[in-house]
């Protein structure tokens, strides 16, 4: 595979990430309960005593907008990392993955990777520990021909369990 990374390719990992991990999915669940009972409280504040507060009205509409724009910053700044080492080559074969790009190399056996998602764009593998410490993203852009993807995903499900 070759490629270069894109900030979009970080984001779909990152929310992939958010979806297939139990740390993700437990943030997500309570940013969202915060987000409904602090609306919650200023609408029936409202109804009780006819007025409320604007920073209480605006606690809700900034944590929504933190939780959505989180993904989005991450992304710029791994894209950043990425970006400084250009191009990656990518080989994945029944030893596992080689990284290469400009600035260094990085050779992962199946066994330092436990899961995987596939999105439309992107398959992201993750490490074997419970938040998913460590991901790679690999683009479906950068396979060299129309069957490969089809061929990855297969190897990924002999190596690997689907998140």
């Amino acid at each position: 595979m070759a490629y270069r990374a894109t900030i979009e390719d970080f984001r779909e990992a990152l929310r992939a990430r958010m979806r297939a991990t139990r740390a993700g999915r437990r943030v997500r669940r309570l940013m969202t309960l915060i987000a409904v009972l602090l609306l919650a409280f200023a609408t029936a504040s409202w109804l009780l005593n006819g007025t409320v507060d604007i920073p209480l009205m605006a606690m809700p509409t900034v944590l929504l907008l933190v939780m959505l724009s989180a993904p989005r910053m991450q992304a710029r700044q791994f894209y950043r990392l990425a970006d400084a080492g250009g191009a990656c080559r990518t080989v994945v074969d029944e030893s596992g993955i080689t990284v290469t790009n400009q600035q260094q190399s990085s050779a992962l056996a199946w066994r330092a990777m436990a899961r995987y998602t596939e999105t439309p764009r992107v398959f992201v593998l993750f490490s074997g520990d419970k938040n998913a410490s460590s991901l790679t993203i690999l683009p479906k852009r950068g396979a060299p021909g129309p069957g490969d993807v089809d061929r990855l995903r297969t190897l990924f499900d002999q190596h690997l369990t689907r998140a």
